[in-house]
């Protein structure tokens, strides 16, 4: 029986490596028959996933991986089964990559005031021609050469293994010490283009690391359940075993779905494989589409 995994990036999150076609072709290598491409703030892959897809015998769910914000937190909410073309979700992205180049200038000069060395080839070196994130940022730090004297770089280096990617958790994200504004939509406003486009939203990784969403006081996913979430995706690379089961205890007593996805980037996660949960429940995609068929009235 092949394999899912329903949190898949492509290079067009600007922090992952592969192709659409490149992930289909690792996938048919490692046995995943179901796959999602669920980049983030973005959906440019996606159809040529899906076409390898078809080509290859893979199914691929159209999704993405939205930076939303509730109650000044910030989460990461997938979408899946969204229409692509001109919808509320797309539109809600293309608004997300217009403020990004404004968003890299204020947080370029942010770093620069602190000391740090910022070339914008680097940047673009690292998410070649997609709109940049924090993590191409933090890659520029840490590849211009005048900052390996900075106390902070030496620091990261020395005692992190994945530099780059703490720094940006650590020091970058929303509410972090070196935090510039940028567009994050609310999760209320997420939801609703989700729905309008025919897709059904789910709350990523709930016990991911400078994201936890606490399932021992609800309040705030008990929000995001009355805002209209479908989902919790209870399955995931870092969860562990006791989270796990608070997760699905959880939606069973709301009622609500539950996915499984890895969260495969390539080379800027390279401890991900693709298909690592070897999740091989067939169900949890089933559920999805009676879900999204139940949000188009079918």
């Amino acid at each position: 029986m092949g394999k899912l995994d329903l949190h898949v990036h492509t290079r067009a999150s600007g922090d992952g490596e592969l192709s659409g076609e490149e992930i289909i072709r690792l996938a048919v290598k490692e046995n995943v028959t179901t796959l999602a491409i669920t980049d983030h703030d973005s959906i440019e892959e996606v159809k040529n996933a899906v076409a390898w897809g078809e080509r290859l015998n893979v199914e691929v769910i159209p999704g993405s991986e939205v930076f939303c914000r509730n109650k000044d937190k910030l989460v990461h909410m997938l979408a899946y089964y969204i229409d692509l073309d001109n919808s509320p979700i797309a539109r809600m992205i293309d608004n997300i990559h217009g403020d990004r180049k404004r968003w890299l200038k204020a947080q370029i000069e942010l770093l620069e005031e602190k000391g740090f060395y910022i070339d914008q080839k680097y940047v673009y070196e690292f998410c070649k021609d997609n709109p940049p994130l924090p993590s191409a940022v933090s890659y520029a730090i840490f590849k211009d050469e005048r900052n390996n004297s900075n106390p902070l770089v030496r620091e990261y280096k020395e005692k992190c293994e994945n530099p780059v990617h703490e720094f940006v958790l650590r020091l970058l994200f929303y509410g972090k010490p070196f935090f510039s504004p940028n567009y994050i939509p609310e999760t209320k406003a997420f939801i609703d283009a989700v729905h309008q486009s025919g897709g059904v939203p789910i709350l990523a990784h709930p016990g991911y690391k400078q994201m936890e969403v606490d399932f021992d006081n609800t309040a705030f996913i008990d929000d995001l359940v009355a805002q209209g979430i479908s989902g919790v995706e209870a399955y995931y690379t870092t969860h562990t075993e006791e989270e796990t089961a608070k997760y699905l205890a959880y939606c069973q007593r709301h009622q609500l779905i539950v996915t499984a996805g890895s969260d495969f980037h390539g080379k800027f996660k390279p401890s991900i494989s693709l298909g690592q949960l070897k999740t091989t429940d067939y169900k949890i995609v089933e559920d999805l589409k009676k879900e999204r068929d139940k949000i188009r009235h079918i």
